[in-house]
């Protein structure tokens, strides 16, 4: 009985084994085949011509032109600062938003300080007057015994005169307790409110002159020879989108930045309605004539992904050749090429999606 039980045990295990030995075979069969499929698909891919359309590249003539962005600015901003310090701000006149015109009253300090000051002077003034009133005809007419009053004559002359400028600044100085406006313009800032202690070093307002703006921007070496002043600007803003505002280019820095090796410029806006607002962040065109390019269909550009950089298919000897290119200007339904091509080459503009390097391809068609 035992030996009949390790046949048995011996016979499945032989059955186990043939099993596995046959499962195997299948999958290295399977693999085989699948491997042998793949190959003879991409034999057949490696053969396969791929039908494309041309475009050659060639010599074309662009508007040449300058693409810069900047900020609108106020063509001029000022801030306006007390002229004496210590006094409370005792009223405000105007608010953020407010059209001032020059030599509008801002606001005013406290007075009552300044006025008991004059109202001294005056008097002291005046008591200096009484003490030497002597009319001139009869200040003339001084006997030679008494000429030596005059010299106390003189003196009292000069206190008077002393006590008529001191009154005089005092003067002034009520004035300077008002704040006026000094330029038209918006109110674009209030940095104190009525009660606030004046200080000549801290600013009460900003007023910004709005009814012309300015961008300032800046231009790379190779381009600043081509900037003249007075030339047109178009420029646009995201806030109005489709609207082209007109300025033109009105300061150009002599000299450039060592370290950037850019030059400065100045674009100037008019701006009477006051639609351009300070802040707003602008695209510049600026237009330099025709200029002659070597150009293709911008539906011959790729662009590599991850990398970002430009390429084109160029056919040659039935093939496609994959060419790095760097492109300038994007005008219309061209793109200038300035590097990567030469004139007369087959650029693939149409069936590229289906090409790699190497691809034979057949042209049906070629484009202008």
């Amino acid at each position: 009985a035992f030996m009949n039980k390790d046949g048995k045990s011996k016979g499945k295990t032989g059955i186990i084994i043939v099993v596995i030995a046959i499962v195997v075979f299948a999958g290295i069969t399977f693999n085989n085949y699948w491997k042998s499929r793949a190959q003879k698909i991409e034999e057949v891919k490696r053969h396969e011509i791929v039908p494309v359309q041309t475009a050659p590249s060639k010599l074309g003539y662009l508007e040449w032109s300058l693409e810069l962005i900047g900020d609108i600015q106020p063509l001029m901003e000022v801030e306006v600062n007390p002229k004496v310090a210590g006094k409370i701000i005792e009223e405000i006149y105007v608010e953020r938003g407010d059209f001032v015109k020059k030599g509008s009253l801002l606001a005013v300090l406290e007075k009552d300080t300044i006025r008991a000051q004059i109202k001294e002077a005056e008097a002291g003034l005046k008591n200096l007057m009484k003490q030497h009133a002597v009319s001139q005809q009869k200040f003339d007419q001084i006997d030679a015994q008494y000429r030596a009053m005059l010299a106390t004559k003189k003196l009292a002359l000069a206190q008077i005169q002393s006590a008529r400028a001191s009154l005089n600044v005092l003067k002034i100085l009520l004035k300077d307790h008002d704040i006026y406006a000094p330029i038209s313009g918006c109110v674009s800032a209030r940095y104190l409110d009525a009660g606030n202690m004046s200080d000549i070093r801290k600013p009460i307002f900003r007023i910004s002159m709005e009814e012309t703006v300015k961008i300032v921007t800046t231009v790379t070496e190779e381009d600043y020879p081509l900037i003249k002043k007075g030339m047109e600007a178009e420029i646009q803003v995201d806030a109005f989108p489709g609207k082209v505002f007109k300025g033109e280019i009105s300061v150009i820095n002599p000299t450039l930045d060592p370290a950037t090796r850019t030059g400065q410029i100045e674009i100037h806006i008019p701006n009477k309605d006051l639609t351009l607002r300070s802040g707003m962040f602008a695209h510049i065109r600026l237009a330099l004539g025709e200029k002659q390019a070597l150009v293709i269909p911008k539906d011959g550009l790729n662009r590599l992904p991850g990398t970002g950089n430009y390429f084109a298919y160029v056919v040659e000897d039935g093939k496609s050749v994959m060419k790095n290119i760097n492109i300038g200007m994007i005008q219309g339904t061209y793109v200038e090429v300035t590097e990567g091509l030469k004139g007369g080459e087959q650029v693939v503009v149409k069936g590229q999606n289906r090409l790699k390097d190497g691809t034979r391809v057949r042209v049906q068609g070629e484009g202008e």
